[in-house]
């Protein structure tokens, strides 16, 4: 027999080995949960900065869309990138998460376009164990000057008191706000702009005879020379407050008449002007001649040499600003007449004829009478704006001039009320249709104020966008007024000096200068 075969020995349990197994598996486990975790909370973080990085590249690309042509455009554009981004002191490139910045960098893709980037480079906290110490997130942008169409009509005070260095600052900040618009373009598609000059009168061109009343214009009687173009306030059934065409409502030719000769005092009298009523104190001696407001005759006729001899300038034209610019593309036009401005003395300030010309070359109903057959358009046209931008250096005002006899110069002379010829008359002859204070020029300043007030509701109205500006102006009356005119309580700037003015018409650029973002 063969022997038995030797038994295998007894298995035993091998506990320390099994240990030492499952911490090894435990351990090769947790490191790639560790790292999951590592990595989630890294890429949230980084989310987050992304998010911030996109929110701030927006924001710098419609502030560089609203500045486009600006020399200051990438700065500008800079900080509100980090005002939205957030930084840890000024100059640094380190901001929010301790992301380091590269950018914001501005790029020109056309000639309405800009593009706009940005990298932020986030230190990790979990992944630089696996050697990962930043995680780099971009944002990328192209922001667009929009196209929407707009007509625009700045109404300017060009009376006497915007003389000397307040007519060059009007000059340059109007002229500010149109280079913001145009940019280095001469024309841009769907816009239009429009210039009306105002003083105490508008001036709708001497070429539109046809918008008088028939029979109206006696042209001699501007000898040696001939009617510039200026009207008279349309004062009955409240036309001087809508927007009635010519040939619903016809004007009247402004003239200023000679005041030569008109206007004597006994030789005795202080203050009266008898005209011949044997009253004088003197025992009747004959009548003196007294130096009227307006003495103009054929020889001596001055009113193109208003820059040198302001108030003291005569002639039937007196008072009248140059002629309304109306709708039209040309940067160059538009700009060129600008800076053609002068001031115009006299007669005083009445901003609600300007305010109402603006609302002229503005209203469908004077479509084609300025020249384009399709122009103005209608109020509700697609895409189109209708804006006004009206602005003044004073109160609304019937001026009376202040030479002539001792104290006083008629026809205001004497207290009888009246002051100078404007697109009114004369103040006595109570076109405003005064019930109260008549013949005193604070209540004609408050009821020109009160039709400049319905202008501006009428106009609102209708959908126009009314901006205004007081410039060096302290009466709280005036900028209340002219806030109350104002769309918007953020539409109205007062302007206390030259820098503002400029100031204000940049921020009204900005403002028009719509933009939209595209991805």
């Amino acid at each position: 027999m063969k022997p038995a075969a030797a038994s295998a020995p007894p298995r035993r349990p091998l506990r320390t080995d099994r240990r030492g197994a499952v911490a090894l598996l435990v351990g090769l486990l947790l490191l790639p949960l560790v790292m999951t975790v590592g990595l989630a909370v890294d890429l949230s973080r980084a989310y987050l900065v992304q998010s911030r990085l996109i929110t701030a590249t927006d924001s710098a690309g419609l502030a560089a869309a609203r500045t486009f042509y600006e020399p200051s455009r990438d700065q500008r554009a800079a900080g509100f990138f980090w005002a939205n981004f957030s930084r840890k002191a000024p100059g640094s490139a380190l901001g929010f998460l301790d992301s380091r910045v590269s950018g914001p960098h501005f790029k020109q893709v056309s000639s309405t376009e800009i593009e706009v980037s940005a990298t932020a480079s986030m230190p990790t906290l979990f992944l630089r164990a696996a050697g990962y110490e930043t995680i780099d997130v971009t944002a990328t942008n192209v922001s667009q000057r929009a196209e929407r169409g707009m007509e625009l009509a700045l109404v300017l005070d060009v009376t006497g008191s915007m003389a000397g260095s307040k007519i060059r600052a009007l000059r340059n900040a109007a002229t500010t706000l149109i280079d913001m618009i145009y940019g280095t373009r001469e024309t841009t598609n769907n816009l239009w702009m429009a210039v009306v000059p105002y003083s105490a009168s508008v001036n709708l061109g001497p070429t539109r005879t046809s918008w008088l009343r028939s029979g109206s214009l006696d042209t001699n009687a501007y000898y040696p020379r001939s009617w510039a173009g200026c009207v008279e306030a349309r004062w009955e059934h409240g036309n001087d407050r809508n927007d009635l065409n010519p040939f619903q409502a016809p004007f009247e030719p402004y003239l200023y008449e000679s005041t030569l000769g008109k206007y004597t005092k006994h030789g005795d009298d202080d203050d009266d002007d008898d005209k011949g009523k044997g009253n004088d104190k003197g025992g009747g001696k004959a009548h003196q001649p007294v130096k009227g407001d307006n003495d103009w005759s054929v020889s001596n006729v001055t009113e193109e040499r208003q820059a040198s001899l302001g108030n003291n300038t005569v002639g039937p034209n007196l008072a009248c600003p140059p002629p309304v610019m109306s709708l039209r593309q040309s940067k160059a036009q538009i700009r060129g007449f600008v800076q053609s401005l002068e001031p115009y003395y006299r007669g005083g300030t009445m901003a609600n004829l300007g305010l109402q010309a603006g609302w002229f070359v503005l209203s469908p109903r004077w479509r084609g009478l300025w020249g384009d057959p399709a122009l103005p358009h209608d109020y509700d046209a697609p895409n189109m704006d209708k804006v006004v931008i009206l602005m003044t250096d004073g109160e609304n005002n019937w001026y009376d001039w202040p030479e002539g006899a001792p104290g006083k110069g008629p026809p205001g002379w004497g207290n009888d009320g009246d002051a100078d010829y404007t697109a009114y008359g004369r103040l006595k002859e109570n076109r405003l249709e005064i019930t109260t204070g008549l013949n005193d020029e604070a209540q004609a300043g408050k009821e020109i104020d009160r039709r400049m007030s319905a202008l501006c509701t009428e106009m609102q109205s209708k959908g126009i966008i009314m901006y205004t500006i007081t410039f060096a102006v302290n009466s709280n009356a005036v900028k209340k007024l002219y806030q109350g005119c104002a769309s918007k309580p953020e539409y109205y700037f007062n302007s206390p000096d030259d820098a503002s003015l400029k100031a204000a018409f940049k921020e009204i650029a900005d403002q028009l200068m719509n933009v939209r973002l595209n991805r």
